[in-house]
């Protein structure tokens, strides 16, 4: 942790704008993955700032019902309530959390230093800037795919694929849209 902490402040001294002003690192994102590179960093003693969005923030999972495959939820967990919960345990180690959507994003070559300008007109400035801003469904712009989403058609392979009927479906879905996962639904269909 040393180390880490050496090589900021020699980062920061180079820095030649209002050094009040540039955070230790800006997370782009208040899905699983901003959230826990919040928690960790805070942990590190640095004092991440979270910009998670206006329209979406908490990332997928808050419009998700049960989720069944997050480690230490045995009985599964809502998505908003994860979501909720991992916000609460960033903003404990230190994490501030902007509500509000990223507009720009520059480097200085000289400097090292992000700018990130978001919607509402505030600017932060950093050396470490992490993008996590997460993926987006794939849709095949099939008959009946958006009247069936939820009910039937899934975007989440790992998630919904737990019933044979689902595996199978999903499985012709991946061969059209994510032939990386093939595998997995293959070995899924053989149950």
């Amino acid at each position: 942790m040393k180390s880490c902490s050496a090589r900021l402040v020699a980062l920061v001294v180079r820095y030649s704008g209002n050094m009040s002003d540039l955070r230790d690192v800006i997370i782009v994102g208040s899905g699983p993955a901003g959230y826990t590179a919040a928690i960790y960093l805070g942990r590190a003693g640095f004092k991440p700032l979270v910009i998670a969005g206006a329209l979406t923030p908490g990332g997928q999972l808050v419009n998700t019902t049960e989720v069944e495959n997050f480690p230490g939820f045995p009985d599964g967990v809502m998505g908003p309530e994860l979501m909720d919960n991992m916000q609460r345990q960033a903003e404990k180690f230190g994490a501030e959390i902007v509500w509000d959507d990223v507009v720009s994003v520059s480097n200085n070559d000289v400097t090292g230093v992000k700018t990130v300008s978001v919607d509402q007109g505030d600017v932060f400035e950093t050396h470490a800037l992490i993008i996590a801003t997460g993926s987006a469904y794939r849709k095949l712009d099939i008959p009946g795919e958006a009247e069936y989403s939820g009910k039937g058609v899934s975007y989440c392979a790992t998630c919904d694929a737990s019933s044979s009927e689902i595996s199978r479906l999903l499985w012709s879905a991946a061969a059209i849209a994510h032939s990386p996962r093939l595998i997995f639904f293959h070995d899924l269909d053989r149950r």
